[in-house]
């Protein structure tokens, strides 16, 4: 279901709602001088992000975090000021990833998940039906095991697996001056998945390539400027997985991470990513899925959280197939591991997948079922619920979520 242009307007003023001064305030806390050269080639270079809107330039909402994510010298100001944000989590897989390469045996981690929706008093009127959808664990991936419903606080639900967002379905009435909370509660398991170890389902032959070597718009499209970055990226290499290695190599070089503005006010999500230089795990997987596809390699989509401790978020990676090795995960965001001294490590999650993790999406911008009436919030990915009542969808800011572990 298409977005209207009035939609998508009114969605990106959301995000980019913060004028120079606001940003300049900011920035300052950290790096206290800039100069108003640097603030204009901050400007042309992507590292400092901003859209005009009525003659005005206004900034995305984390546009001064995000430079001292992108900037060399700014984030070298931020880590002397603040520390390294990813140290302790680079510390866990250090240990982690050396301890499972090692072991005979795979590491099986299980989880308790409990995930919950609060709709604002008063987003709804009083007595109306609110429709929504949670997300739940997908039952058809083979290292996601023994998911058990544990609660929902609604008598009736409805799970759904037919689509490649997999949900849990709830209705509830409205009531004047209060929020109406949704929550669900389940318990799962996850196996690491180590290239060393085959099973069937990796192993399978493919039955129809089409669908994971094909475009998808408006995303997933092989244009003229991906071509031509693919084979700079691909040379002459004529070999299925060393040419997806490749392209996840350059990835991981070449393209910062940053926190990311909402998907459906994008364009082209690809493009986005190689005009900025930076992308969150979803832009810079829609990046690596669509050269893939470009170069013949079957790439799909997998979503849904990270569960490392203390890093706990919203997580999107890929799968490749390639003959003889079968379904692949790749995590571009994670990248190389440029602490590894030996290459299996360093390149540990280009064919493998720690445990830290819960599986949503096998697939982008699938239907919900039941069906929904209005565009959602997240025309792309589901990862944050999605609901509407009669007259309307609810977007972010009419609704908040949460979700704990144990």
């Amino acid at each position: 279901m298409q977005l209207s242009t009035e939609e998508i307007n009114r969605r990106i003023a959301l995000d980019f709602n913060k004028s120079l001064n606001n940003i300049l305030l900011e920035i300052k806390e950290i790096y206290p001088n800039p100069t108003q050269k640097q603030i204009e080639q901050w400007q042309t270079d992507k590292k400092l992000e901003f859209i005009e809107i009525n003659g005005e330039k206004c900034y995305f909402r984390c546009a001064a975090r995000n430079l001292f994510r992108i900037d060399n010298e700014a984030k070298r100001l931020f880590v002397e000021k603040f520390g390294d944000e990813k140290a302790e989590r680079n510390g866990l897989l250090q240990d982690y990833l050396s301890q499972i390469t090692k072991s005979q045996t795979p590491d099986i981690k299980q989880f308790i998940f409990s995930f919950q929706l609060r709709v604002k008093p008063d987003a709804v009127p009083d007595g109306e039906i609110i429709r929504c959808w949670l997300p739940y664990p997908r039952q058809d991936i083979e290292y996601q095991q023994n998911i058990k419903l544990i609660s929902i606080n609604s008598g009736k639900y409805i799970i759904n697996q037919n689509s490649c967002h997999s949900t849990i379905y709830i209705e509830k009435e409205a009531e004047k001056n209060e929020e109406v909370f949704f929550e669900v509660k389940y318990s799962f398991e996850v196996m690491c998945c180590c290239a060393k170890r085959h099973n069937a389902r990796r192993q399978r032959l493919l039955p129809d390539k089409l669908p994971f070597i094909s475009e998808q718009p408006p995303h997933i499209v092989f244009s003229e400027h991906l071509k031509n970055l693919s084979s700079q990226i691909i040379g002459n290499e004529p070999n299925q997985y060393l040419k997806a290695k490749k392209i996840f190599t350059w990835i991981s070089q070449n393209i910062v991470w940053a926190a990311a503005r909402e998907y459906p006010t994008i364009e082209n999500i690809p493009e986005y990513v190689l005009t900025c230089k930076h992308g969150d795990c979803g832009q810079v997987t829609l990046l690596f899925i669509t050269l893939c596809r470009l170069n013949g390699i079957p790439a799909r989509w997998l979503s849904g959280f990270m569960l490392h401790p203390n890093y706990e978020n919203l997580h999107d990676w890929a799968e490749i197939f390639i003959e003889g090795k079968g379904w692949l995960p790749v995590d571009v965001s994670f990248g190389l591991q440029n602490w590894a001294e030996n290459e299996d490590l360093k390149y540990f999650y280009f064919g493998n997948m720690d445990a830290y993790r819960l599986i949503i999406n096998n697939g982008i911008s699938g239907e919900l079922l039941p069906a929904k009436i209005f565009p959602r919030s997240e025309t792309i990915d589901f990862q944050r619920g999605e609901v509407e009542w009669k007259n309307s969808n609810l977007y972010f800011g009419d609704f908040d979520y949460g979700f704990c572990i144990g």
